[in-house]
């Protein structure tokens, strides 16, 4: 967290002394300016959130070392946690600079946003600040999916599963809500673009993408254990049914109890009620307050503007 304060930081000071050093030409507008320091916000999270999450899928297959299996084929995939190749980035990168290029055009008024003697010192350094940050942003969302399945691939390794004792788990739980939290913190700086005008249909594009990242980031690390979890389900389920008639043969032979079956039964129903995906109550939770976190950032955004306005009219 003090690594991106502090590049937000230094970012915003480069930027306001050569403001104060070079502004000069087009004028620049307030809205340019509020833009220019959303998207110094934006770039210094995204390059921190990207750091993070490297390091939080890192320390997921550390803890989860004591439960995966360790052969050969497993322990690449291990080796490989926290590690991409040089291309995948680059890919991801341009994939968010052409992204960047689909939101300037679409969201530039008045103007030609490709000729610099057209814009402002705030503007010019809004087209820069916008290409860092989408390929910082595809660059974390590549990472965020291939780390999502390599500790699904990992899950898929475990060999047994005490149904009754899910916590050497939990890593994948966090990793996922981690994930989770990572994009709609993106989300909130996103959404301080919804105070200027011209900005609502890409908004609502873009938060459609950003919730679907999210899910994928909650879900797709669960997706191994989930599959093990199902599988020894139907496992404990076809051996209750096997006990079951076993102990109702021995009862109708007058040698068994009505307890034992009684017990069977309470054992089954614990079986049935474990969720395939193991989230607990306050893990589903936690999902649904980090959604709210976008819009409280927009309202907090939006009080700020106008008190602003209120004692600097």
């Amino acid at each position: 967290m003090w690594i991106g304060i502090s590049f937000a930081a230094i970012l915003l000071l480069v930027f306001l002394g050569c403001r104060f050093l070079f502004d000069g030409g087009i004028r620049s507008s307030p809205g340019d300016f509020r833009l220019t320091i959303i998207h110094i916000l934006l770039v210094a999270y995204s390059a921190s959130a990207y750091v993070y999450l490297l390091s939080a899928a890192t320390r997921a297959a550390t803890d989860l070392a004591p439960v995966i299996n360790h052969e050969p084929q497993w322990q690449t995939i291990i080796d490989r946690v926290g590690t991409h190749l040089w291309w995948g980035l680059a890919c991801a990168g341009c994939l968010g600079i052409l992204v960047d290029v689909y939101a300037t055009v679409n969201t530039t008024q008045d103007s030609d946003p490709w000729v610099w003697q057209q814009t402002s010192f705030d503007a010019r350094w809004m087209r820069v600040l916008g290409v860092l940050f989408c390929w910082w942003m595809g660059c974390f969302l590549y990472v965020l999916v291939v780390e999502s399945m390599r500790l699904s691939q990992l899950a898929e390794s475990i060999g047994s599963i005490d149904l009754l004792d899910l916590s050497p788990y939990q890593p994948l739980i966090n990793q996922g809500l981690t994930n989770a939290l990572l994009v709609v913190g993106a989300a909130s700086f996103l959404s301080l673009f919804l105070l200027e005008p011209g900005f609502v249909v890409l908004m609502i594009q873009i938060s459609i993408v950003y919730a679907i990242f999210a899910w994928i980031g909650l879900m797709l690390p669960l997706h191994g254990i989930r599959s093990k979890i199902r599988a020894a389900k139907e496992e404990e389920f076809a051996w209750c049914q096997q006990e079951l008639k076993v102990a109702r043969t021995r009862l109708k032979s007058g040698v068994g109890e009505a307890q034992s079956i009684a017990e069977m039964i309470a054992y089954r129903s614990i079986v049935e009620n474990i969720r395939n995906w193991p989230f607990d109550s306050p893990s589903l939770t936690r999902f649904l307050l980090y959604l709210l976190i976008p819009i409280c950032s927009m309202i907090g955004g939006a009080l700020v503007e106008r008190g602003l306005d209120f004692f600097f009219p």
